[in-house]
């Protein structure tokens, strides 16, 4: 479990403010606080004696914004960078720790309804490019929006839930934030009295406010969002506070569930696109590699669709696995296990015929017999031991790793001494490199080779027109 906060501190440039924040933070229960306001004109970058860590940005020239973070002393090990992207929105960035995952959390403090459209508009935009530049899988969004988010109005605001106080017209481009970043917005998820809701209060207490906002990239970490009333330094916000549960286990599952199916190249539409190539006179031959290596990869790009995989079982043998599956359900076994034999049998002729069906398309097509018969499978064999240089074995995947790594970094490593090479200086001309050997070169190359640098693989080159 972790808790997230935001709080505007309205100021934190003196060390009576920073403080009283610290004195109030230890009364509570929290590993992140957001912090937005800090109006100081220089940096901070402080770690406590208790352990705490307190990073804190500097405010333009007018002494306005300003962000900063609060991590407490359990999260400090964690901490990769906190950066002041500007000086209305700051990234902290949490790597991955044993069972906790990689994690970052953006501070914003938005302009107020006072300020041009464009400065507001300016802010959405940096925001929102810095989140998509982000590729961690758990992001978090917290900070001072002055924007006011009221309950869900329609069914196609999914990423607003049904509770909250009311709308104005920067809640309105929160909201189109929320929708473009596809994110949720965590306050409204909740059901809570008035009184556990607003988190700025007018000068008398006349009018109240929820203005203070958490915004989360994956719903089903989000457990509850709510103030803590008594969290006070005199500023006119309340901490607002979320509980998230971020699993290492659930980000895996995402990653796998989202894995869609390997491409596969046209390569007779790779070589009509790759035809379009035209050569242009250009003084640094970098450049027009680079431009080379673009067009192909674009090329490839356009022709490629995905893998269709053939049924490797017939529908007669699948229906025969239902019937096996119902009869067992139904507990006739006598029937069961006349199913399960004709089952076994269907599989195995199935199999058998797909089998000859692919190696003989294959030979007809004139590829690799081998390669055609790797691919048939539907799984690969894993290495399971390997031993070491002093003999013994190992089963662990990581020493296992550590033992190729370190046999071909021998083997590719140069061991012989090369002598400095002299040019000659007798008016050799070096011949040039004649199209036709570049050509040859190309054709000798092996397909299925892990490609370069430059992600170009033999088969794109040798079906260039």
């Amino acid at each position: 479990m972790m808790t997230i906060c935001t709080f505007n501190a309205r100021t934190l440039a003196s060390e009576a403010s920073i403080e009283d924040l610290m004195v109030q933070a230890r009364k509570i229960r929290y590993d992140v606080i957001g912090l937005t306001e800090t109006r100081r004109h220089r940096p901070l970058n402080a770690t406590f004696d208790t352990g705490e860590e307190l990073f804190l940005g500097t405010c333009d020239s007018r002494g306005v914004g300003g962000v900063g973070v609060l991590v407490n002393t359990n999260l400090a090990m964690n901490i990769d960078s906190f950066e002041q992207l500007t000086t209305r929105i700051g990234r902290l960035r949490l790597r991955r720790c044993g069972s906790m995952p990689a994690l970052t959390v953006f501070v914003a403090y938005a302009p107020t309804s006072s300020y041009d459209e464009d400065e507001i508009e300016a802010f959405y935009m940096d925001l929102e490019k810095f989140y998509r530049e982000d590729h961690t899988f758990y992001k978090v969004i917290v900070g001072d929006f002055n924007a006011k988010i009221g309950p869900r109005r329609t069914p196609e605001e999914l990423h607003i839930g049904t509770h909250g106080l009311q709308w104005n017209e920067q809640g309105e481009r929160l909201s189109e934030f929320i929708m473009t970043t596809r994110t949720i917005h965590g306050n409204s998820q909740f059901q809570k009295p008035t009184s556990l809701r607003w988190t700025w209060e007018s000068p008398g207490g006349e009018y109240h406010n929820e203005i203070d906002h958490i915004i989360v990239n994956r719903r089903y970490c989000l457990t509850d969002v709510g103030v803590v009333p008594k969290f006070y330094t005199g500023s006119d916000h309340r901490l607002l506070r979320a509980r998230f549960f971020f699993s290492r286990k659930g980000e895996k599952a995402a990653k796998y569930k989202k894995r869609s199916p390997k491409p596969t190249i046209n390569w007779d539409l790779f070589t009509t696109l790759a035809g379009f190539w035209e050569d242009t006179v250009v003084d640094n031959i970098d450049e027009e590699y680079e431009r080379l290596i673009q067009h192909l990869r674009d090329s490839a790009k356009k022709a490629e669709g995905l893998r269709t995989t053939k049924r490797r079982l017939s529908h007669e043998t699948l229906e025969l696995i239902r019937q096996r599956g119902a009869a067992r359900a139904a507990g006739n076994y006598q029937l069961t296990s006349e199913l399960a034999r004709r089952c076994r049998e269907a599989i195995k002729e199935d199999l058998k015929e797909r089998r000859a069906a692919v190696l003989a398309e294959a030979a007809e097509a004139g590829r690799s017999i081998r390669n055609t018969r790797r691919d048939f499978a539907n799984r690969k064999t894993e290495v399971t031991a390997l031993r070491r240089p002093d003999g013994t074995t190992s089963s662990s995947r990581r020493v296992m790793e550590k033992v190729i790594y370190d046999f071909y970094s021998d083997l590719f490593d140069s061991h012989v001494h090369l002598p400095p090479c002299h040019l000659r200086e007798d008016g050799y001309v070096i011949p040039s490199v004649l199209p036709s050997g570049v050509r040859h070169a190309i054709k000798s190359v092996k397909n299925r080779t892990a490609p370069g640098p430059d992600r170009i693989r033999p088969e794109h080159l040798k079906n260039l027109p």
